[in-house]
């Protein structure tokens, strides 16, 4: 026997999402280090900082659930992982990305803000994270004891 058991390696949707986590958190990294470092003039909108610092702090945690939720899924329902992993990294794309975009640029898709893609973001996220609940009582329910 081994000292180094074989652990499953992390394949397909998982090894996306724990990616596209850990890029996000690198990604977080950098945004928070300009909403920390940026005149109050290089932000396009009233309270930009604050709004890219928000934008940063959703990216952060969604970074660190990606990993988790990838690393995990093992012990989860897979298909219900894989959906939760692919809404988790749809929705912090669609809130992140107009959220920054909107406090450094005040972007506009004609004569609207883009910050308004982001509460679709949102609800994806809030998704993400019941269907992460319910991949882990699925998996639960379905062992026995």
């Amino acid at each position: 026997m081994s000292a180094n058991p074989r652990r499953p390696a992390l394949s397909g949707i998982f090894r996306f999402c724990f990616v596209s986590g850990a890029l996000g958190g690198a990604l977080g990294l950098v945004l928070g280090t300009l909403a920390s470092h940026l005149p109050d003039t290089a932000f396009a909108v009233l309270n930009g900082r604050a709004v890219l610092h928000t934008g940063v702090e959703i990216l952060m945690w969604h970074a660190i659930a990606l990993c988790a939720l990838a690393l995990g899924a093992p012990l989860l329902a897979p298909r219900l992982a894989r959906l939760a992993c692919l809404t988790m990294a749809t929705g912090t794309v669609l809130f992140c990305t107009p959220v920054t975009l909107f406090a450094l640029f005040d972007l506009k898709i004609g004569a609207l803000s883009v910050a308004r893609i982001a509460p679709y973001g949102g609800t994806l996220l809030i998704i993400s994270w019941l269907l992460a609940a319910a991949s882990g009582l699925r998996k639960a329910s379905s062992e026995t004891l």
